[in-house]
Parts: structure tokens; sequence; C-alpha cells
């Protein structure tokens, strides 16, 4: 299971890399729609479904407020 979880934190962060310089600009309705439609944005956040505790990393790359913090 550890094998697992850290292939996970692996591809979470490169999703992450990937997806920093598309949000930055954005407003904040225009993250929304963003986290919504995207790909990308869907990946990240059934990451964060399976593993809550990767949340702080989400949060010192695309800020605090782009992703909803996962309950659990």
């Amino acid at each position: 299971m550890a094998q697992s979880e850290s292939a996970d934190h692996l591809r979470l962060k490169q999703l992450l890399q990937e997806a920093k310089p598309l949000m930055l600009p954005m407003f904040p309705d225009q993250q929304k729609v963003w986290l919504s439609e995207s790909p990308l944005a869907q990946e990240i956040k059934s990451i964060l479904v399976k593993h809550p505790e990767y949340y702080d990393d989400v949060r010192a790359v695309v800020g605090p407020d782009a992703f909803p913090k996962p309950k659990g």
C-alpha cells in the first residue's frame, strides 16, 4: 500500500506542476470552471479523494482556495 501511495504522491506532484501555470493567471470564477471541466483537475481531485493527507501539497503549489479540502 505504501508503494501505491508514493506513486500517487509522485503523480500528484507532476499534475500540480502542469496545473500551476494554467491556474495562476485565472480569476477565481475562471478557476471554478476549470476545476469542474478540466480532465487535469479531475485527476488531481481523484488523487485527493484517495489521499486527503496530500492536500497540503496542493495548497503549497496552487494556493489554499484552488481545490476544496477533501473530507476524511
